[in-house]
């Protein structure tokens, strides 16, 4: 369908109402899940560390699926995998909510989140499928409008059922938006082509996706353990081996899992660089920010997410702006003022924490959230332009992977600064930290440059 015929008028609109609904839902319980983890140690009578895992592993799952998922559609058809995933994903988050223990609420949720990983690379190559490229842009910028806005919607809406009646609810509320996107999708979701002559490169899957859990792992319980911790000193080393074993493994085979040429290709590697220092910075301060709201104001867990609830407004907000400016995919300049954004929010919040301000904090939480859900957009618009349309899916995927480990960095880094303090002074560092990462992003992504394309030239042009 890479050429047509596109879809128009309603079942346009349709169409993307059953991406939207999918990836909404399994972006849903985020925000109350964190919120929530310390009452789920109580009932469980377990450990801060062990109920640690039940946000950690899913959002490692989430990461190493997506390029796998993503290659796995590209192969043998977006759809199939969309909807398998979205069934698979439904069916765990209503076993989650009847989870015994927190060893099988961890290992339910995680693979729900696996399985939901295929709603993102699978959404975006059936939208660049099915409509003509003019409309990408715009058609991304409302996947991640909603993606961004869900999380809102369940604290509004889940909030006091949660509080009435206890976490679980959570996950049975997730369900009803997951059954109706998986009903909608099996009816209008249409099929991309197959590639039938080219096998799944079991290989580059393995020594991508263990090299990347190498790399997340050791960013992620280094805070915990120390990076002198053994376990964390073996991870560092695993995933630099395991990734050039992953290159040696791409250049022998026939059927690579990431063709390496488009890591040399400036139109995918920049973009994809970009949204990893981007995620760090936006990421880190979304971990640090509702943990100095409740030290530094003493504020409960349901105030404080309602202090958090207009950053992911905002991100949505710029994700919808994006989508309408940047139809052309040809202007680095949007890019920046995205990215602009977010420096100049970070540093607000820097402000805010010196002078324990709420009003300069939800002013730094709008400006990064609108920043980056603005660059965000604009440049998983660039990513799906710069590689062949038979390999959106893996593109996508990686872009993500590299997504989350940038926010696995910055959420490290700003949060070993903070550890247990409650001082302003130690707030402030942790965000002026994010705020140098963010300001890593505007030099990056002064990089990107894109002519503009017709429909019929999409066709992504050689190496820059």
């Amino acid at each position: 369908m890479s050429g047509g015929p596109w879809f128009e008028g309603a079942s346009r609109r349709l169409l993307l109402v059953a991406l939207v609904m999918g990836t909404a839902a399994t972006s849903f319980p985020t925000t109350l899940l964190a919120a929530s983890l310390d009452t789920i140690r109580a009932d469980f009578h377990s450990t801060t560390t062990v109920i640690a895992w039940v946000q950690v592993a899913p959002s490692l799952a989430f990461g190493l699926g997506m390029p796998l998922l993503g290659k796995l559609g590209d192969l043998h058809g977006h759809r199939r995998v969309y909807i398998y995933g979205l069934a698979i994903s439904t069916l765990f988050a209503f076993l989650t909510a009847f989870a015994p223990n927190p060893y099988s609420l961890i290992a339910v949720r995680t693979i729900g989140q696996i399985a939901g990983a295929a709603t993102g690379p699978s959404g975006f190559a059936i939208i660049a499928a099915a409509l003509p490229d003019r409309d990408r842009a715009k058609s991304i910028g409302l996947l991640n409008t909603v993606g961004g806005l869900s999380p809102v919607i369940a604290v509004i809406a889940g909030g006091p059922i949660i509080d009435a009646v206890g976490w679980r609810a959570l996950f049975l509320m997730q369900t009803v938006p997951c059954v109706i996107a998986l009903v909608l999708a099996i009816k209008i979701v249409p099929e991309t082509p197959r590639r039938r002559d080219v096998r799944f490169d079991i290989a580059g899957s393995v020594t991508l996706g263990v090299g990347a859990l190498g790399l997340l792992l050791a960013v992620n319980r280094a805070r915990a353990l120390g990076f002198t911790h053994p376990f964390v000193m073996a991870s560092f080393v695993l995933w630099p081996i395991m990734w050039s074993t992953f290159v040696v493994v791409e250049r022998r085979t026939s059927s690579p899992l990431l063709p390496l040429h488009y890591l040399r290709r400036r139109r995918f590697s920049i973009p994809t660089a970009t949204m990893s220092v981007t995620q760090a910075a936006f990421i880190g301060s979304f971990v640090v920010a509702p943990v100095m709201v409740q030290r530094l104001f003493g504020y409960s867990i349901t105030l404080t997410s309602l202090v958090q609830i207009p950053r992911p407004i905002a991100f949505s907000i710029g994700s919808a702006f994006a989508g309408r400016m940047n139809a052309g995919l040809t202007r680095a300049r949007l890019q920046l003022l995205g990215n602009g954004m977010l420096v100049v929010g970070s540093f607000v919040m820097v402000a805010g924490a010196a002078t324990k301000s709420l009003i300069l904090i939800e002013v730094g939480l709008v400006t990064t959230g609108f920043g980056n859900g603005f660059s965000r957009t604009t440049l998983f618009a660039y990513v799906s332009r710069a590689v062949d349309p038979a390999d959106i899916g893996i593109a996508t995927g990686v872009a993500n992977m590299a997504s989350q480990i940038g926010g696995a960095i910055g959420t490290t880094v700003m949060s070993v600064i903070v550890a247990d303090s409650f001082a302003r002074r130690d707030f402030a560092h942790s965000f002026l930290a994010g705020a140098v990462i963010a300001c890593l992003a505007l030099p990056i992504c002064h990089a990107i440059r894109i002519r503009p394309t017709s429909d019929a030239s999409f066709t992504p042009r050689g190496p820059e």
